[in-house]
């Protein structure tokens, strides 16, 4: 079986995980794609995979152009990110015999009336049944709802987790600190864990700032958690070789997801109309996390997690998994549910394969 990933945005980490899961139901994918994106693929050096990237400075339009002999070729394609520089290829769908799916990241913003709204025009003609609508996580299907019927799981099991003797704990956020999330919450509850850690935690703020607010209150904080706490932030975007590494090296994450999420006026709710990338995070390195409550996981991979709702109670967990050590706990018995959960994400990406 023949499949085409198209990927013309910045969602490297999403690329990376279909194409893995494309290799491990048998096939050997084509991906269709930007510098940015092959540069950061650990699979790059696949030979399973076959990758045209497009010139630095040559339009997409162009580019897809130039492809379009190979696209052709494919049974099936997946748009990883639908942005509008499709448009012109996905009009031509019809004179091709591959099936289309499109991966919707947000589908409130997907299926809004706003015709000024971010990728409206490619929206347009998956709605008019130009390509599949593809949700990024099972658990946003709902009965009844023909554009919530088909999902696939983005997050996928990559590196086994890993336990560390050393004489500090390393916990990590990973993001943009950005309104999609809720530092203050985890500042504020570093600053009431502080006092009872035994041992010394480092924090690793992994994302961008997206204003100089949350600049300013990671200053403040700093200088209320020391000694027992060492927070570290990055002035700018953290390289994708900077992350991984970071998150290799780490103990546990704490994941502040907001429950909801607003661009251009239109509200996404998280587990609900969108996911968050960082249960990507969390899967692809098998690290425990502390995460809100409200957020839906799998039940293959509810156990990697505490959950938590507000101040007090995470203040609470850091201490807890700190002192005891207990991110070690889970990171020992994750495996049976990695298993499953990687079998759980194939069995989704074989239903999809099988339509035509």
């Amino acid at each position: 079986m023949k499949i085409g990933l198209i990927e013309l945005s910045a969602h490297n980490e999403v690329l990376e995980s279909l194409i893995r899961q494309a290799i491990d139901v048998g096939a050997r994918p084509t991906v269709y794609t930007n510098p940015f994106c092959a540069e950061y693929s650990e699979a790059a050096e696949s030979s399973a995979v076959e990758w045209q990237v497009c010139p630095p400075g040559l339009p997409y339009a162009e580019f897809l152009e130039k492809c379009k002999p190979s696209i052709r070729s494919q049974d099936h394609l997946f748009i990883v990110t639908p942005v509008d520089s499709l448009c012109g290829l996905l009009s031509d769908a019809s004179a091709m015999s591959a099936t289309w799916h499109c991966l919707v990241h947000n589908l409130n913003t997907f299926t809004s009336s706003d015709g000024n709204r971010p990728s409206a025009a490619i929206a347009k003609l998956v709605l008019e049944g130009a390509a599949g609508v593809l949700l990024p996580d099972l658990r946003l299907m709902k009965s009844g709802d023909p554009l919530r019927s088909r999902a696939i799981n983005i997050a996928y099991p990559q590196h086994p987790p890993t336990e560390f003797v050393r004489d500090e704990v390393r916990c990590c956020i990973p993001g943009r600190m950005y309104s999609g999330r809720d530092h203050a919450e985890v500042l504020s509850a570093l600053e009431v864990a502080a006092p009872r850690l035994a041992m010394r935690l480092r924090v690793d703020f992994l994302g961008e700032h997206a204003t100089e607010e949350t600049k300013a209150a990671v200053e403040v904080a700093r200088k209320a958690v020391v000694p027992s706490v060492e927070l570290r932030d990055h002035p700018g975007y953290v390289a994708q070789e900077e992350f991984d590494q970071t998150l290799a090296e780490a103990d546990f994450l704490i994941l502040p997801v907001s429950v909801c999420l607003t661009r251009n006026g239109i509200i996404e709710t998280r587990g609900q109309t969108c996911v968050t990338g960082n249960i990507n995070d969390m899967v692809r390195f098998g690290l425990p996390a502390l995460m809100p409550a409200f957020y839906p996981l799998s039940d293959h991979t509810d156990g990697m997690t505490a959950r938590y709702s507000g101040v007090p109670s995470l203040a609470d967990l850091i201490v807890t998994w700190v002192n005891t050590g207990e991110f070690n706990r889970r990171k020992r018995a994750a495996a049976p549910g990695l298993e499953a959960y990687r079998a759980e994400c194939l069995s989704a990406m074989r239903e999809q394969l099988a339509r035509r």
